[in-house]
């Protein structure tokens, strides 16, 4: 009753729904709690985007419904990362802050350092022997000295992949963009691939505008969908279609 659909409502009651050790991934961009408008599209600023109320059950509820050997990437800003980081520990073991480059540099407002990069949390469940494993992909070459050198007896592709994402972007950005805060499809796809296998199920209980949803399902994956705002929900079901 919860494959491959996105539910119009607040995430916690779905996921109170939900069954125990259910999803195998979890790939989301939840509010940044900083009350975040867009002044380049004239945005509404993002459901509760300006309180941390949410955070606590939030994460309570999430750990609840996934396996005991999953990935979680959690998209944040870095000044309020510490209000999930607090709340992921409690359930997961962060494991790094992956460093993804914008599609256009800039914003900040006042910072004296305009922000180039978006931030994503990356955590497991399970511990280190037993957890689950990165599956091989072809994302990232190793260096043609590096293929060179018999010392290594190198792979073709790298199976270790640096926290500095330099081959991807995080953010979307064009003038038609169905979400101010809208993810790069390619950038979680990669994500997806990473960490999940065709067939399981990969949720996002703040899909915005889909772009995960999108990315599951162009890699023959599972999908649940959460999105409280009506109007980007309605907007997601148009793109999945």
């Amino acid at each position: 009753m919860y494959l491959n659909k996105v539910f119009n409502k607040d995430c916690v009651e779905l996921m109170k729904e939900m069954p125990d050790e259910f999803i195998d991934l979890v790939v989301t961009d939840p509010p940044y709690l900083i009350n975040y408008t867009s002044y380049r599209l004239k945005s509404k600023t993002i459901a509760n985007d300006d309180n941390d109320n949410w955070v606590e059950p939030f994460f309570k509820e999430l750990a609840r419904i996934t396996k005991k050997e999953t990935h979680l990437y959690c998209f944040t800003d870095f000044e309020m990362s510490a209000e999930f980081l607090i709340e992921i520990r409690k359930y997961w073991k962060v494991r790094n802050l992956l460093c993804i480059p914008r599609k256009i540099k800039g914003n900040g407002g006042s910072r004296i350092f305009q922000q180039q990069f978006e931030y994503c949390i990356f955590a497991t469940k399970g511990n280190k022997n037993k957890g689950r494993k990165f599956n091989d992909t072809k994302i990232l070459k190793p260096s043609e000295t590096y293929l060179k050198d018999k010392r290594y007896n190198a792979k073709e592709w790298l199976y270790r992949l640096p926290n500095h994402w330099h081959w991807t972007t995080a953010s979307e950005f064009n003038k038609d963009r169905l979400h101010p805060n809208q993810k790069n499809v390619d950038c979680l796809k990669d994500m997806i691939t990473l960490s999940s296998n065709e067939g399981e199920v990969v949720f996002d209980p703040f899909s915005g505008s889909g772009s995960t949803l999108i990315a599951a399902k162009k890699l023959n994956r599972n999908y649940i969908g959460c999105e409280i705002d009506k109007d980007f929900y309605n907007k997601i079901l148009k793109r999945l279609s």
